[in-house]
């Protein structure tokens, strides 16, 4: 207690002392500009891999409202009658965005008639931007075959086309993974992933990519194969780039590998590494509804149920 009042003591700094050669007033000007700068569509993206969505979409509105009204003004200046065009009032303002993130997190705020309203206005004509519209409404609305489906023919058309619009062969790979560990298909995931690791050049033929690993770490433990986990959690690889769910997966994978192998210490290791995950997206949740705040909250009983096991598994050994 002493050496947390200590450091707040230390942190608050004494504004008086600190002098300036700018203004308070030219200062927060500064900041209002640089803060401009940043564009709302990579303020959106921040958000939305933060967890806030209504955040995000918040964003999202404001750049597309923004960009109409500055084509409306401008027309306006041209032309005076095209600025009260009353076509202008009832457009729609997906203009100049990115509607696959919008559709994402209108799904994932439940907002399942506006999605559907943007997905008929915006209506792709590319087959492949159309088969991940599809993959995403339907993973959704929880119908894990339909996306399943959807998935396996995107990645059909990449290697027919060789060149998908708006998405990337990770993404669709990670969603097809997806969709097979919600349906229990666990050795379809391993065989998968095998398949996927060996279509990478840079990769060894026992090796898998980082966004690949976390969903056959999970399938692993949960399949009780514990040969192929002891060589998925024991491979380096990088987890800077991981997100928060992806590094749950690899902290819950190195427990169940631990309490396998006997090792207390690694358990509690492991169990603090993947409690820390949740709470990270439980934060950014729980501003948003008690509905999306469910699910972290369900991890966070399935760690301490995990805990209290391996914890009477470890006591009745030591008899």
């Amino acid at each position: 207690y002493r050496e947390s009042r200590r450091r707040k003591r230390a942190a608050n700094v004494d504004l008086e002392s600190c002098t300036s050669a700018w203004p308070a007033d030219i200062v927060l000007s500064k900041i209002r500009r640089l803060l401009d700068q940043i564009p709302l569509s990579l303020c959106a993206s921040a958000a939305s891999r933060v967890g806030m969505n209504a955040r995000a979409l918040q964003f999202l509105e404001i750049d597309s409202r923004s960009q109409i009204a500055s084509s409306a003004i401008s027309n306006a200046k041209k032309n005076t009658a095209s600025y009260h065009d009353s076509k202008f009032l009832k457009s729609c303002h997906i203009d100049g965005i990115d509607l696959q993130l919008t559709k994402k997190l209108l799904g994932q705020l439940c907002d399942f008639d506006t999605m559907i309203t943007i997905s008929q206005k915006s209506n792709p004509s590319e087959l492949s931007s159309r088969l991940l519209e599809v993959a995403t409404e339907r993973e959704m609305y929880g119908d894990w075959e339909g996306a399943l489906q959807a998935y396996e023919h995107l990645l059909d058309s990449r290697l027919r086309s060789g060149n998908i619009v708006g998405c990337s062969k990770n993404r669709a790979q990670k969603g097809l993974l997806r969709c097979l560990l919600k349906l229990g298909r666990l050795d379809s995931v391993l065989n998968q992933a095998y398949g996927m690791s060996k279509q990478d050049l840079d990769l060894k033929e026992t090796e898998f990519s980082n966004e690949i690993l976390p969903y056959a770490t999970e399938a692993a433990w949960r399949l009780g194969k514990w040969s192929s986990l002891d060589s998925l959690v024991n491979e380096e690889h990088d987890e800077s780039g991981q997100d928060a769910h992806a590094r749950y997966q690899l902290s819950l994978g190195r427990t169940m590998h631990s309490i396998h192998c006997r090792l207390p210490e690694k358990v509690i290791l492991g169990l603090r590494d993947a409690r820390e995950c949740v709470m990270s997206s439980l934060s950014s949740a729980a501003r948003d509804s008690y509905a999306r705040s469910y699910p972290y909250l369900m991890k966070l009983h399935l760690l301490r149920e995990v805990e209290y096991i391996s914890s009477v598994f470890f006591s009745v050994k030591d008899r």
